[in-house]
């Protein structure tokens, strides 16, 4: 089989596909769920290696299944992917122990109609009580995905207008986060890989009698162009499926190097702490926190990690004690001595971790003192 590069692989970023842009940045705003989200994904750090590995999911259109230490930023990726390829509408399923595979395209609050029924119903014909099935049904993410990628005329039988969903009014490709897989049964990873493959559904609740919809389904094919991006997340808390792992594009989030943890600890004080005018290093809404003082929480953590920790902490908590650190830049800021003891509740969230991390701050706080 022919590799064709196109040049990059003489830029030392060689890429299958090419379907994800190596360079750039977050080009438009997006929304999870139909709720706009600022913040999310915004100035993520993409390693070449994770350029790869979303370039060679969605080439081949399969699932990307991401691991990785809690608060890595597992989540976080499919936010970002959505910005950097100019996909305004991410939807978000959090798998749940009890999650079956249809739980992925909509659900049926089959409780709440049979009480408006026994309250509202009495007085009602039939017909008219059967008519509102609609009014019921809460479509998801996968669900919410398949009707974007559709026509509204293809699949305007199956919109609410009084419901949460929203077409976007043309055929768009959107990105789906199922976040946590490892949550579920042991066979939900494999139903899951049939509904990706087959990208349709139909919601038989809208086909009894009087719902006024002859074909209660979505058509079948999506064109590559509109076909969904899927990451899935695992914290590895169990094995999933051989066969669904052979299925997927798999990539590791490793912590990162000290610096691209400082890069990541800079993007995340920009969201966590914003100012007015957040391109502006000396504007006086911002904070701070000097590169010293960085380089020292990173240390502290880094010699923190090597022990033998019952939960070790990670990016998601590097961010929360660089916060504690930042200091408004109006302000004087106290001495890092004084200052860093406020990082062991962001660090450190067992008994025994808290132990060991107030003996390293201490000994920082020493070190810091004795250098004046």
């Amino acid at each position: 089989m022919s590799r064709e590069w196109d040049g990059s692989e003489k830029r030392g970023r060689p890429m299958w596909f090419n379907s994800f842009p190596q360079d750039g940045g977050d080009i438009v705003e997006i929304e999870e769920n139909g709720r706009p989200v600022p913040s999310k994904g915004r100035n993520y750090i993409l390693t070449k290696e994770l350029i790869a590995a979303i370039d060679v999911a969605i080439g081949l259109g399969r699932p990307l299944l991401v691991s990785g230490e809690p608060g890595c930023g597992k989540t976080e990726l499919g936010y970002a992917i959505a910005r950097r390829m100019g996909i305004p509408r991410v939807h978000f399923f959090s798998t749940k122990s009890n999650s079956e595979a249809r739980d992925l395209f909509y659900s049926y609050d089959a409780i709440g109609r049979f009480r408006e029924a026994q309250t509202a119903g009495i007085a009602r014909a039939p017909e008219e009580a059967q008519s509102d099935a609609a009014d019921y049904i809460e479509f998801q993410a996968l669900g919410k995905a398949i009707l974007d990628a559709h026509e509204v005329n293809e699949v305007g039988h199956l919109l609410n207008p009084r419901g949460a969903y929203k077409h976007p009014g043309r055929p768009s490709r959107s990105v789906i986060i199922l976040d946590e897989i490892d949550k579920a049964s042991r066979d939900f990873p494999n139903d899951l890989l049939r509904e990706i493959e087959d990208l349709a559904f139909r919601v038989p609740e809208l086909s009894r009698r009087g719902s006024g919809h002859a074909d209660p389904g979505t058509p079948g094919g999506i064109s590559a162009d509109r076909r969904p991006i899927v990451v899935v997340t695992s914290n590895e808390e169990r094995q999933l499926p051989d066969a669904f792992l052979r299925r997927c594009v798999f990539h590791e989030i490793a912590f990162p190097d000290d610096a691209t943890l400082m890069q990541i600890v800079a993007s995340g004080l920009r969201k966590r702490l914003p100012s007015k005018n957040p391109d502006d290093p000396s504007d006086p809404s911002g904070y701070d926190l000097p590169a010293a003082d960085g380089e020292i929480l990173l240390g502290l953590l880094a010699e923190f990690r090597d022990m033998r920790l019952d939960k070790r902490p990670g990016i998601s908590e590097a961010i929360d004690a660089a916060t504690l650190l930042a200091y408004p830049r109006s302000l004087p800021s106290p001495p890092l001595a004084e200052r860093l003891p406020l990082v062991a509740p962001a660090l450190a969230k067992l008994r025994n971790d808290r132990n060991l991390l107030t003996g390293l701050i201490d000994g920082a706080v020493t070190r810091l003192a004795a250098t004046g």
